[in-house]
């Protein structure tokens, strides 16, 4: 069995040598006219990067002829079936550009978006991609409102994906600031992230969270400054318990409530006394 195996990949590798050299040699002695039609033999037999090869030199040949945007749209498209979205990209950009009302202005335009998702990165990471990518299937969806059924479906589909991942990009840059306890900019950065995603399904947890470093931020400052500050905490309070009076942080948002309470009546001093504040704030 072993040596039927070693057999068949000698094989295998043979004929796929020998089919390399051929497209070589033709790809070197064709007319602009064979190199168009191997071109297409290639990309129909899923000989992608061949087909890419025929396909250049009679990019230049076939301007302006009835041809012209076939062997264009098919150039990029080969580059995208060959898992190279960055030069798909590219190629489809200016296909969609230099031929709007060609028979496949309409499937350019949707793999152009499709390439740019495949840039697209998790929220942790750069989100330029994801933003040219939502701009893009946008500019299909207006483009071509009676389109292709299933492409139409899969881009609103996506386009709710990468919605979703630039509202998760945001919640998580407030976080990062609550993290390293700079919770002033916490306080800021969730505001931000609430006015730019008012439907954000993270507004609970942004809401909770700009308590909570309003209570951090007061906790944390001078003893003259406190009082003011958990004034603010109680003004966050409300805001909160106003959208949410039944919540999993109700028992540490009361808490907080109380302690911001008995500061403001009370005097700074008397409340987190442990604490030890921040003599720069």
């Amino acid at each position: 069995m072993k040596k039927i195996r070693i057999i068949t990949v000698l094989f295998v590798a043979v004929v796929a040598l020998s089919s390399c050299s051929k497209y070589e040699k033709l790809l070197k002695k064709s007319d602009n006219e064979t190199k168009y039609k191997l071109g297409m033999e290639c990309y129909n037999n899923g000989k992608y990067r061949y087909a890419t090869k025929f396909f250049e030199p009679v990019l230049l040949y076939l301007r302006g002829t009835e041809r012209d945007d076939s062997v264009n749209f098919y150039f990029a498209k080969a580059y995208y079936m060959s898992g190279d979205p960055y030069t798909a990209e590219y190629y489809f950009d200016m296909f969609k550009r230099t031929f709007p009302r060609s028979v496949f202005a309409e499937e350019a335009t949707f793999l152009y978006a499709a390439c740019l998702y495949s840039q697209s990165h998790r929220p942790e990471l750069d989100q330029i991609p994801t933003i040219k990518c939502i701009t893009a299937l946008n500019e299909y969806l207006y483009s071509f409102p009676n389109g292709n059924p299933e492409h139409i479906k899969k881009s609103e589909e996506v386009l709710q994906e990468l919605q979703q991942r630039l509202v998760d990009k945001s919640f998580m840059a407030a976080q990062l600031y609550f993290k390293i306890e700079d919770y002033r900019s916490a306080v800021e950065s969730f505001k931000n992230h609430l006015k730019d995603y008012p439907d954000s399904n993270h507004r609970e947890e942004s809401l909770f969270l700009i308590l909570k470093s309003s209570y951090l931020y007061a906790t944390h400052s001078k003893y003259d400054k406190r009082r003011e500050r958990y004034q603010n905490t109680i003004d966050e309070y409300l805001n909160f318990t106003s959208e949410f009076p039944v919540s999993e942080y109700k028992k540490e948002v009361e808490n907080m409530y109380a302690v911001a309470v008995k500061a403001t009546q009370f005097g700074s001093k008397s409340a987190n006394n442990s604490e030890k504040p921040n003599t720069d704030e």
